[in-house]
């Protein structure tokens, strides 16, 4: 037969591992932010990778529309490059955290499970020893 308290330490133990581990987990990138040389348009790529901010002022259209399309795309391709830098990793990263989170809950109500399955099997063994007595 199991034992509850081997199990409930084997899963805390998992789970402090887990916590180490989460403790030393690098968040997501920071928003990046680039200008033009002027500081007439601005673009911000946010943390989860998408387009946040794209800021073109009147002045950059009276400059003329002409260049406006080319420095958008370059603006905009820059800080994607730049955000890319930033999660440059081999494989996605998991939100340690939120398996954790997800862990402690199956850990309680596993220690549950295991504590009825073990009440109803003395309850079961009770009935047994009686019938037989």
């Amino acid at each position: 037969m199991f034992n509850e308290d081997k199990i409930a330490e084997q899963l805390a133990a998992a789970r402090a591992e887990l916590n180490a581990v989460a403790a030393t987990q690098v968040g997501p990138p920071e928003p990046v932010t680039v200008e033009n040389e002027k500081g007439r348009i601005r673009v911000t790529v946010g943390s989860d990778g998408r387009l946040t901010e794209l800021m073109v002022s009147a002045r950059a259209i009276r400059d003329g529309s002409d260049d406006l399309g080319p420095q958008l795309m370059q603006l905009v391709n820059e800080a994607l490059d730049k955000h890319r830098e930033h999660t440059n990793t081999p494989e996605a990263v998991p939100d340690l955290n939120a398996i954790n989170e997800k862990f402690a809950e199956m850990q309680d109500r596993s220690l549950r499970n295991f504590a009825a399955m073990s009440q109803q099997i003395t309850e079961t063994m009770a009935k047994l020893q009686n019938r037989s007595a």
